[in-house]
């Protein structure tokens, strides 16, 4: 029988990025991830983020973008610390669109596959919704998955 290439299955993992009541026009950094020994060439991105009590202006949008560093010069100024950040040039992985609904839950699954990740990571979320999004931080989920094509 012929080998078939098949995804390798990889234990999902968390960002360390905190969302809770990001503000309207405000961008957040994930801290970095680090895929210096696995070298692993694409991931998954999903997040859950919910809106804040006030609802946000429907057709707006939360941002999702990737951050690389290569141990001397990040995207967009990025150290790979959990911190605030200005986005200027940081590729953009994709958009949740948003309806003028509060405390609602929104979700995005964003694939790498266009970009090299390199040995550190992450991603940055910029809110351009309107409004802050909730200020529970567990209400807002930022996982990963690595998808790693193997000949089985």
């Amino acid at each position: 029988m012929a080998n078939e290439i098949k995804l390798k299955n990889i234990a999902p993992a968390n960002f360390t990025i905190t969302l809770a009541g990001l503000a309207n026009g405000a961008a957040q950094a994930s801290a970095s991830v680090d895929n210096s020994i696995t070298d692993y060439p694409v991931a998954i991105v999903d997040l859950k983020i919910v809106s804040g009590a006030i609802a946000p202006t429907a057709g707006t949008l939360y941002e999702v973008y990737l951050l690389r560093h290569n141990g001397t010069i990040g995207d967009d100024g990025w150290v790979g610390t959990d911190s605030a950040i200005i986005i200027e040039n940081a590729p953009m992985l994709g958009t949740i669109v948003v309806t003028a609904t509060a405390a609602k839950a929104f979700t995005g699954k964003f694939d790498t596959s266009n970009f090299i990740l390199g040995s550190t990571w992450g991603i940055a979320v910029k809110n351009a919704s309107g409004q802050a999004l909730s200020i529970v931080e567990a209400d807002h989920i930022k996982s990963y998955r690595y998808h790693v094509p193997e000949i089985q």
